[in-house]
């Protein structure tokens, strides 16, 4: 059930007392789970702490370039340099900085000084607002995507940094490459939205409780 009675932790609060089946305790309770419902919406993450899917996304990610290894194709600092301010000024890429509100429009690029050998880390989205390119495992398009991922507002690898690297790889790589990264996700159950549905009162009463003898038969 949608419960749409509520626009707030402290609405949420009073309709659970109002049922007259839960006290102050779980209607407290219900509240916070309010609470924590509308900020995922709101912030478009299942997570709201930590970025708890980041070694998923990555194996995701590795195991889509072990099928395709044209991916990970290197470039010249030159065709990086080209394919960074193509990305950056498309419609796509600022459509996407728009839509999340936060979006770096017009990031910088930086090249990491790798020191000899191949760097362990391929690139990074800064908080300055642009991003550093390993040239040793940087210069290829898929890094640079993901990369741009972070830099259009989601400095996490939660459901809409997802959302927008599967538009970014569909734009600029190809559909089959969106299609096959998509299919990884969901075979590491990596959630691609995040549910409008809230609960009312006593529907999660009835699920709270189920959970609790759950809990308590594993205990015993």
């Amino acid at each position: 059930m949608n419960f749409v009675g509520t626009s707030d932790a402290y609405d949420a609060y009073k309709a659970a007392l109002a049922t007259e089946q839960m006290g102050n305790d779980l209607a407290n309770k219900y509240a916070n789970y309010v609470e924590k419902k509308l900020r995922q919406k709101q912030k478009n993450r299942v997570c709201l702490t930590t970025d708890s899917s980041m070694n998923k996304v990555y194996r995701a990610e590795w195991a889509l370039q072990r099928k395709y290894s044209e991916l990970k194709e290197s470039m010249t600092e030159k065709q990086v340099k080209a394919y960074f301010k193509r990305v950056k000024g498309s419609k796509t890429y600022q459509k996407l900085c728009e839509d999340n509100g936060n979006g770096k429009k017009n990031p910088d690029l930086r090249i990491m000084r790798d020191m000899g050998g191949r760097s362990r880390i391929a690139g990074t989205a800064s908080s300055w607002g642009g991003m550093s390119l390993s040239p040793s495992t940087g210069f290829n398009k898929y890094t640079i995507l993901h990369e741009f991922a972070h830099l259009c507002g989601n400095m996490h690898h939660d459901v809409g940094f997802r959302q927008d690297l599967l538009k970014l790889v569909s734009r600029f790589l190809g559909v089959k490459y969106a299609k096959d990264l998509k299919k990884e996700f969901k075979e590491r159950k990596l959630k691609l939205s995040v549910s409008q549905t809230i609960q009312s009162p006593l529907k999660w009463l009835e699920t709270y409780e189920k959970m609790a003898a759950m809990r308590a038969k594993m205990e015993a």
